[in-house]
């Protein structure tokens, strides 16, 4: 896994407009994508590690990992005990 919790991320300027290109977001939640079911519902593989960000608005979205990038413009963590 590239990210972890409170981790701030930027959504790569490639994403979908849904998941707010060039946005950037703290990561809430991580999981990864173990059932054909699941890969079906979401539209990414098997084995993808999806997470979930949540903007400065406090609107979350399910990102795959291959849509963020390290946010490097000086936002912080989440606090570790939010």
């Amino acid at each position: 896994m590239a990210f972890t919790w409170g981790d701030a991320v930027r959504i790569e300027s490639f994403a979908p407009a849904e998941l707010r290109p060039g946005a950037w977001a703290s990561v809430c939640g991580i999981r990864v994508i173990e059932k054909e079911n699941e890969a079906s519902a979401v539209g990414y593989p098997l084995g993808t590690t999806m997470y979930l960000v949540e903007f400065e608005d406090g609107h979350s979205v399910e990102v795959p990992e291959a849509l963020l990038a390290p946010d490097e413009s000086g936002h912080e963590r989440l606090p570790k005990d939010r």
